[in-house]
């Protein structure tokens, strides 16, 4: 009778452990599924690198806003998410935004040259990475000139939206020149 119920205790504390693993592993399952989707997202941003140096290539001066684009020709007002523009943060359905065509995911950009406001780019008033950047190695030097816009003085930020599969949103931010 005693051997009985040790045996049910035993039992019982098998089964609390085999619980136990069984959630464990399936939070682990949840977490490296979710790291993948985000991983996949910033993998698709490289594409909108891609759509943007198309872009700028074909913008002229890039003095004046093409909201059908995605580009404005100076910064927008960011949205109560750090640095993020207004444009991306809302949501579906996007508005004044580029978007990647043949991408996995929904992939949606804005490019802003960091000038106060449009019209022809003022080196005091730009954020221009040939004045701003001087100290340092050069790792840490602007040398991509693939984006550099006839005339313009001014760099350029590119930020991402990618919305992928189960609700993932992935945002990215770069520099460009």
């Amino acid at each position: 009778m005693i051997s009985m119920l040790i045996a049910v205790i035993v039992l019982v504390a098998t089964l609390l452990a085999a619980i136990a693993l069984m959630r464990s592993v399936d939070t682990a399952n949840v977490v490296a599924g979710s790291m993948t989707f985000r991983q996949s997202g910033v993998q698709e941003a490289e594409k909108a690198y891609e759509a943007a140096k198309t872009l700028l290539g074909s913008l002229g001066d890039g003095e004046s806003d093409q909201p059908e684009s995605g580009y404005y020709a100076s910064v927008q007002t960011p949205s109560s998410h750090a640095g993020i523009p207004h444009q991306l943060a809302t949501g579906s359905p996007y508005t004044g935004v580029g978007s990647v065509v043949g991408a996995t995911n929904n992939v949606f950009y804005v490019v802003e040259r960091l000038c106060p406001t449009a019209g022809k780019a003022d080196a005091s008033l730009c954020i221009a990475p040939d004045v701003s950047i001087t100290a340092g190695s050069s790792a840490n030097q602007m040398s991509d000139t693939a984006f550099a816009l006839h005339g313009v003085t001014a760099a350029f930020r590119l930020t991402v939206r990618v919305d992928g599969p189960k609700n993932t949103v992935s945002f990215v931010q770069t520099i460009l020149h």
